[in-house]
């Protein structure tokens, strides 16, 4: 097959929704059975805001079917949540990897949040496939986005790297917890602020170190850690490269994952592929993709993080041990081999059979 693969988004995320699109990209580029061409919007002189309005206003409407028509596609995907709002002859799929806009709007910008009910829906809508990395986000898209159809929406799990194993921590590091996330409210960074606090309190000399760029609505947070008792042991490092990430993984003695709500969630599956325990909220996808290999809390429980916290601290060797073994239950390449059977299928869908399902 030969599919058009729009990489446009690839410069708004350096983590995230970007960083598994461009892995999904390279396992599937090493498949002989699929041929991607890639289209991305052309630069432009204007700056931000201006080639936003271009990228809605004319790229997404207008030129990427026009692109993927003359590159005689079977069939285009848009593995971002940025995609046409209107029906193409051409077979689309679009990747979207939760239904937080739909859920909780609150968590989101007002433009974010906008974006999704008035573009992103109705490309759901007139897409062949739409391709959602859990079971989690299929069922809440599906009760929340009026019009899409069952048959519509495949799950395909992302994967975990390679590069993130079991290896040696920062050299010289002293014990310390780590949280992971982006600043927003949603990451729910609070809650491992409020559980490290407790454990100060309790004895505890590790620091915590929090690795995530700054993010919407952050100055609440950044004032509540300046504030803190515990303050000169929180070590906010921002955004990483991988390398520093990964050793990050491996040398800390828990990660803490207390997010209100995700549509996959990278962060444990990369723990653990680094043999690193991790206690983590019930909340989204998140049980479903840790399985029983991490010790699982509600969102608001900082007593109950800081409990289990002390747990896996105490006794790591079982959670090291079913991590290591849940974390090898995604690949690149399985995500690969489900996406190109999605391929398969939007390439039988015909107009026809995408209209009546709208």
């Amino acid at each position: 097959m030969r599919v058009a693969f729009d990489e446009t988004g690839f410069e708004l995320d350096a983590t995230g929704s970007a960083r598994a699109a461009r892995c999904l990209r390279d396992a599937l580029t090493a498949r002989p059975d699929v041929e991607l061409v890639s289209i991305a919007q052309p630069p432009n002189r204007g700056g931000r805001i201006l080639r936003g309005l271009v990228r809605e206003l004319a790229w997404y409407p207008l030129e990427l079917p026009r692109r993927a028509r003359a590159a005689r596609v079977d069939a285009l995907h848009c593995p971002m949540p940025l995609a046409p709002s209107r029906r193409l002859t051409l077979p689309v799929l679009v990747t979207v990897n939760d239904a937080i806009p739909w859920d909780h709007p609150e968590w989101l910008s007002r433009a974010h949040a906008l974006h999704a009910r008035l573009v992103l829906a109705p490309a759901m809508r007139h897409a062949a496939q739409v391709l959602v990395p859990s079971q989690h986000t299929r069922e809440r898209l599906l009760a929340r986005v009026r019009g899409l159809s069952p048959d519509r929406v495949a799950v395909t799990p992302y994967g975990i790297d390679s590069r993130f194993s079991p290896g040696p921590g920062p050299p010289g590091a002293t014990p310390y917890l780590l949280a992971v996330g982006t600043l927003q409210p949603r990451k729910n960074l609070e809650a491992a602020l409020r559980a490290f606090e407790r454990l100060a309190v309790d004895g505890y000399e590790h620091r915590l170190v929090v690795v995530g760029a700054r993010g919407w609505r952050d100055a609440e947070l950044l004032a509540t850690v300046r504030r803190s008792a515990v303050a000169n042991r929180i070590d906010l490092k921002g955004r990483v490269e991988e390398l520093e990430l990964l050793m990050l993984y491996r040398g800390a003695d828990c990660l803490m994952y207390p997010s209100r709500a995700e549509g996959f969630g990278f962060p444990p599956l990369e723990a653990m592929a680094c043999g690193t325990p991790v206690v983590c909220s019930a909340a989204g996808s998140l049980p479903e993709v840790t399985g029983a290999a991490a010790l699982v809390v509600e969102p608001g429980d900082a007593a109950g993080l800081a409990a289990a916290v002390e747990r896996a601290v105490r006794d790591p060797a079982p959670l090291r041990a079913a991590g290591l073994a849940q974390a090898q239950r995604f690949s690149w390449a399985r995500c690969a081999e489900l996406t190109v059977a999605a391929y398969s299928v939007a390439r039988e869908r015909s107009p026809r059979t995408s209209r009546s399902a709208s």
